[in-house]
């Protein structure tokens, strides 16, 4: 892939855990139903007053819930106290745990969400002692408070624990993996003492002859690794291969042999990398085993159409495996889907508003949709002849679109305010901010109007004009035809400046600021002009753009579609990122402001966002 370096002059003619958020109260508001109205009174007004800030008067009434709940012991069916209640969904709570069990959880919380672990651990710890079955939410909650405070064996203890119930299937509440309980013992068995690691060779299928250097460039990041875990060193394990007659191969398909070796060198866990092609995929993945298990205690898995990634890849891999938070420079941009609808008919033409919130569509049926961000449809309207074109204002007030049969509609919210006929093919339009002004084209000739239809100005261009897009301000309007003329024109319907570039235009953009104009060409070319005409930047979709220095105005100038490809800036605002998009999609557009886009393929409209991880 093509990498092109770019320096923008700096002036115009130069050339990003649910649990933990939720209150104590919130988390044990379901406890409700089996305490009688005088203790959970009691139990409201402290959160009443820890609201407040005033937390001695909270302990007071907590303590006051505890009195009144210890003094109705026992609770069992025999003896069960009178005024507490006994419904069906308070049965199927205590079935678990007594009240007098369920007092100290809420004791936890509260003393966990004032930051007082040692307090928490207290508590919780007199819960999960009181209550019939295991809590496996509760004792991962424990296991992680001990961990936090340093008492890693106690923890290492509690985890075992989970894990013990999880198999036996003696549990209630949410239980974590049996994979994250293993990954937290096995990162605080290395903070205790240094874990021996071996790594086996990488399993490599259907790479590229150009990626032959994979497994050398994963083992190099071996680096990342800290003190608490010792890589067995490659010439160690050839030795030790060697005194006994095996080769790396055999470790590897022959779990016997290498249960062996990993005893003669003292290894506590085994990775089993893994990089295979599959269809356009690249996927790197790693099995983690601890020595003397046959099966995997964890697995990472990493994927992406780009092999430039692996190395990022492997990078993450180490740092996940020390359980080290990801640092921003290699979260990379993702796919998220947002939403999808099936319309009427094929999706003809779609726009989006420069912030994203909302969204129209013409469909050949003549069927028009708007929505909003999320998908939700806000109005439709029905033409009697297939939509060609579709546009929609940068604040989403305003749409308008135009059918074959030659009829232009501008609509405010559910009303149309004004509608015409014209007599050739209607082939762009574009709204201003507010829908103060509109411009449509129809063949060559573009028409300026207000919203109540008044025309102010009409040119004519040099051929068929292709794309048309008026400013936000309404105070230039730029025009792109068929035969590659890039044509700006003043609110007052005067000529600034043209070019000829040679291909016919696909799209046009402004930049947020107006300073910029961005210009797609069908011979997959972008430009980007200043408003005065000045060239400032040429690229190909698909190269990878990157920036030695920039006007983010610039920058902003490039986020959009282009010939099949998205693109948008990095978080640091200094590279270009970009993905392919399916030559199935028959009309796209995307937010100017934001990383949103949304694609028309046959009947389907389909929303996405970007995501950094």
């Amino acid at each position: 892939m093509k990498k092109i370096l770019i320096l923008i002059g700096l002036v115009f003619g130069i050339m990003t855990t649910v649990s933990i958020c939720q209150s104590w109260y919130t988390l044990n508001s379901g406890l409700r139903v089996i305490y009688p109205s005088n203790v959970w009174t009691c139990i409201e007004k402290a959160k009443n007053y820890q609201s407040s800030g005033n937390n001695q008067l909270a302990e007071k009434f907590l303590r006051k819930a505890e009195q009144l709940t210890l003094a109705a012991e026992p609770f069992n069916p025999k003896n069960w106290p009178s005024h507490w209640p006994r419904t069906q969904e308070a049965i199927d709570i205590i079935r678990y745990a007594p009240p007098s069990a369920y007092i100290y959880r809420i004791f936890g919380d509260y003393a966990r969400e004032c930051s007082r672990p040692k307090e928490a651990i207290r508590y919780i710890k007199m819960y999960l002692n009181r209550s019939y079955i295991p809590d496996a939410t509760y004792l991962y909650k424990l296991a992680g408070l001990l961990e936090s405070e340093g008492l890693y064996t106690q923890a290492i203890d509690t985890y075992q624990e989970l894990l013990q119930c999880i198999d036996a299937r003696n549990f209630h509440n949410q239980a974590p993996s049996v994979s994250t309980i293993q990954q937290r013992v096995r990162i605080l068995n290395a903070r205790i003492e240094p874990q021996v690691v071996l790594i086996l060779d990488m399993r490599m299928q259907d790479l590229p002859e150009y990626l032959s250097d994979v497994e050398s460039v994963f083992k190099g990041k071996t680096s990342i690794l800290g003190k608490q875990y010792i890589v067995v060193k490659d010439q160690v394990l050839d030795r030790m291969l060697a005194e006994q007659n095996l080769t790396r191969k055999e470790i590897i398909d022959d779990l016997e042999e290498r249960e062996r070796i990993v005893k003669l060198l003292n290894v506590k866990y085994i990775l089993e990398p893994f990089v295979v092609k599959i269809e356009n995929m690249y996927i790197f993945q790693v099995r983690v085993y601890r020595a003397g298990q046959r099966e995997p205690i964890e697995m990472y898995e990493y994927k992406n159409e780009n092999y430039e990634f692996l190395p990022n890849f492997f990078q993450r891999f180490f740092l996940q495996f020390q359980d080290e938070r990801i640092p921003e420079e290699l979260l990379i941009p993702e796919n998220l889907y947002q939403w999808t609808f099936e319309t009427s008919d094929a999706v003809i033409d779609v726009a989006v508003s420069d912030n994203g919130n909302s969204i129209i569509a013409g469909c050949s049926d003549g069927r028009v949709y708007i929505f909003n961000r999320s998908g939700k449809l806000q109005r439709s309207f029905k033409e009697s002849d297939e939509i060609v074109r579709v546009a929609i204002s940068p604040d989403g007030r305003f749409a308008a679109w135009a059918s074959l049969d030659g009829r232009i509609c501008l609509a405010e919210g559910s009303r149309i305010i004004y509608q015409t006929r014209v007599k050739n093919l209607v082939r762009a339009i574009s709204i201003g901010e507010n829908g103060k002004f509109w411009v449509y084209a129809v063949n060559e000739k573009i028409v300026f109007l207000d919203r109540k239809g008044e025309t102010f100005w009409t040119r004519s261009a040099s051929d068929w004009i292709k794309s048309i897009r008026i400013s936000s301000d309404s105070n230039w309007v730029a025009v792109g035809t068929t035969a590659g003329e890039l044509a700006l024109y003043n609110g007052e319907g005067n000529l600034a400046w043209s070019k000829n570039l040679g291909s016919q235009i696909e799209n046009i953009r402004f930049s947020p600021e107006i300073e910029n104009i961005s210009v797609c060409v069908k011979n997959n070319i972008v430009y980007v002009f200043s408003i005065l005409g000045a060239e400032t930047l040429k690229f190909t979709p698909g190269d990878d753009v990157r920036f030695l220095s920039f006007n983010q105005d610039i920058l902003d100038s490039v986020n959009g579609i282009w010939n099949w490809w998205y693109y948008f800036p990095d978080r640091k605002r200094k590279n270009i990122w970009y993905y392919s998009v399916d030559k199935s999609v028959k009309a796209a557009d995307s937010a100017s402001t934001a990383k949103f886009y949304v694609l028309g393929r046959g009947k389907n409209l389909l929303a996405y966002t970007v995501i950094w991880k």
